[in-house]
Order: structure tokens, then C-alpha cells, then sequence
């Protein structure tokens, strides 16, 4: 395994981790293969995989009980990580809800703990004065940012004292490479680590079209999977690890072999090149998605506007094209619900967002971003 430097500190870290998203449960708690699912994380660990990423959200704290019964022997064998609760921002509930993670955890201390998102209507400097505190009193090694954009890192930076911000976790795979218009060069000059969640794309790299076929290829010259091949791929970046997912044997060796031989760097542009992002500028009104469950979103679509209206910078969604000729869209949504109303509120259904297109169109629409009429 190898191991980069964490942001601006001495610790080092495994490249690839382990993402704990979906072990013990999404959004709520799943209990039907706790002790399958403790052995796997361990044989993760034993792997090489010793950088643990969960959340306080994952299963309403399932997951992070799991991870706590997988390590409670090991603790330091592992780098610990979890994230608190945009609704749990403010001081005191920061201060509460890392208490009940260092319980679910069974640990005395958190080793990165993150803002898992953004909440506009509680001021940063709150927050950020809590995660000092838990800095403070040794609760806390380290403190990182999760889905934020560039503006909002910045001012949280600002919002701290004495502390530095070493991370942020972000999505980042071969579909996805939003971040490279900004918060990656920006993590690279700063000395910061992104940490790249959904590596995989969800398993949907893995779909049989031209690119992936070319990748294999690629693969095959090294004896690699075309999913070692995309691993490799993004920690060749200077200041990036990956935390796949993975609950099964063969998933968790594969993970660990995929930063154990070098790149030539003929292949990493030949890569660069077949992936290059393919992002649409599509009307909104041509585009059906429901409303249902925004009154769930932390934060709500209008907070999101807000935060768009004062930087407009904004994901982009993700869409396909639709497969009803009678329809009066000509996408469907895949992804980004809440990103969509909010944009349809800062712009009064005026402006085109942003999309990633699941599927091929008409035209190349691979290798250049255009606005649809």
C-alpha cells in the first residue's frame, strides 16, 4: 500500500481507504449483516485499507457502531474518520454529536472529523469555534470539510483561529471531474487533501461502451482491472486518496492491489483524454424531476439558492435522455434533486443548469461543454 501526507501534518495515510457509506444502512439502520459486515472491514484493514470514512448519517449511527466493534482492538492500526450532520451545526450540537460518535465508535478520539455539509442558515464561525474546542480537548486530531464548493472552503478557513482545514472530501471518478475546475488545483496549492468519494462512479464505469472497452485495454497491459486501473488513476494525483466501498472479498483485494504499479504517463493522458467531461447546459423546463421529499433537504432548496446567488457555483446534476417519445421533457433526472430546485429558485427557471449526461446523445458530446437551444 502506499501513503500520502494528510493536508499540512505529519500523519500518513493509506491511499486507498474504506468508504462506509452503506454498512449498516443508507439513511436508516440495517442490521441484517452486522457481524459479514464487521469481518469485512477488518479484512479491509488487514488488506492495507486503514483509512475508515464514515458518518454520524450512515444507518443514524449504525454505521459508525460497525466500524467501532471492526477496530476496537486495533484502534491504532487505523486513521478514523467520520462527519457530523449539516443540521448539527450550530456550537453546541457539533459538541453533542461528536460525544456520541466517539461513543458509537468506541474511541477517545476522532482522527479527521468533517462537515459533512454545508448549512448556510448557521454561521460557520460557530461551527468552526466548536470543531476548535474539540481540538482542543483532544477529542478531535484533525478537521476537514465535505461537499463543499470552493467559496464555501474558503470561508471556513477564514472562520478558523488556529487550526487548519487538511482535507475535503468530495465526489471525484472518471464520469465526475467537476472538481478539476477549481477545488483540486486549489487542494494541490494549498497542500490539502481531496478526498475522492464515489471513485467508481457508483459501478456504473464499469457499463460495456467505447471508453470503458479502451480502458481494459489499458488495464491489460498492467494485469489490472479497468476499476484498479480508474483507482490508479485518481491518487496519481498529487494531493488525492480514494475511499471506495467495498463488502466483499474480492472487491476489498482488488482495492488494496490498485496503487501497487506505476502509470506511464502515455496511459494517464490517454485516460485524461478518453474521459474527458462532457457537461450540458440544458433549460430547465426540459428536464422532469418531482418535488417530492425536498422538505427532508439539509440544507433546503431555497438555502442552497441563497448560497447560488451569492457564488454560483453549483454540481452539476446528472440526467438521461428520456425514452418517451411523447413526452414533453427530453431528460430525465438522475441525480441532484435538491441541486435542481435550487438553481430553478436562484433563477427563476431562467438560466440552464449544469448536467452530466448518463447516456450518449447525438453529436460529440464527449469532449466539449455546449448549451442546448
Amino acid at each position: 500500500m502506499q501513503y500520502k501526507t494528510l493536508g499540512n501534518t505529519n500523519r500518513k495515510i493509506s491511499v486507498i481507504g474504506q468508504g462506509c457509506m452503506g454498512i449498516g444502512g443508507y439513511f436508516s439502520k440495517d442490521a441484517t449483516r452486522d457481524g459479514y459486515l464487521v469481518r469485512m472491514l477488518q479484512e479491509g484493514i488487514d488488506s492495507g485499507l486503514a483509512f475508515l470514512d464514515t458518518a454520524e448519517a450512515y444507518g443514524d449511527g449504525h454505521s459508525e457502531k460497525l466500524v467501532g466493534i471492526a477496530i476496537e482492538d486495533r484502534r491504532d492500526d487505523v486513521f478514523l474518520a467520520t462527519k457530523v450532520s449539516p443540521e448539527h451545526l450550530s456550537y453546541d450540537a457539533v459538541l453533542r454529536s461528536a460525544e456520541q460518535s466517539l461513543r458509537r465508535l468506541k474511541t477517545d478520539y476522532i482522527d479527521l472529523y468533517q462537515l459533512h455539509w454545508p448549512n448556510p442558515r448557521i454561521p460557520i464561525t460557530e461551527t468552526m469555534a466548536a470543531m476548535e474546542q474539540l481540538v482542543r480537548r483532544g477529542s478531535v486530531r484533525h478537521i476537514g470539510v465535505s461537499n463543499f464548493s470552493l467559496p464555501e472552503i474558503k470561508e471556513a478557513q477564514v472562520a478558523l483561529t488556529q487550526e487548519k482545514i487538511v482535507s475535503i472530501q468530495i465526489e471525484y471518478n472518471l464520469f465526475d471531474r467537476t472538481i478539476e475546475d477549481d477545488i483540486l488545483p486549489y487542494c494541490e496549492q494549498e497542500g490539502m487533501t481531496t478526498i475522492a468519494y464515489s471513485p467508481l462512479d457508483r459501478g456504473n464505469l464499469a457499463t460495456k461502451d467505447r471508453r470503458s472497452k479502451a480502458l481494459q485495454e489499458i488495464a491489460n497491459k498492467y494485469n489490472k482491472t479497468a476499476a484498479q486501473l480508474c483507482l490508479k488513476w485518481l491518487v496519481s494525483h498529487s494531493s488525492l486518496i480514494v475511499i471506495p466501498k467495498a463488502t466483499s472479498r474480492e472487491h476489498i483485494k482488488e482495492n488494496a492491489a490498485s496503487a501497487d504499479f506505476d502509470l506511464l504517463p502515455e496511459d494517464f493522458k490517454e485516460i485524461d483524454r478518453l474521459f474527458a467531461q462532457a457537461r450540458l447546459y440544458i433549460p430547465t423546463d426540459r428536464i422532469r424531476v418531482d418535488a417530492t421529499g425536498l422538505d427532508r433537504f439539509v440544507p433546503s432548496p431555497s438555502d442552497l439558492a441563497e448560497s447560488i446567488r451569492q457564488d454560483g457555483s453549483l454540481k452539476p446534476i446528472r440526467v438521461t435522455p428520456t425514452n418517451d417519445k411523447t413526452s414533453k421533457y427530453d431528460y430525465d433526472l438522475v441525480e441532484g434533486k435538491l441541486r435542481y430546485w435550487a438553481w430553478v429558485i436562484a433563477h427563476e427557471g431562467k438560466a440552464p443548469i449544469a448536467a452530466l449526461i448518463r447516456k450518449e446523445i447525438s453529436g460529440d458530446t464527449e469532449n466539449q461543454s455546449r448549451t442546448l437551444p
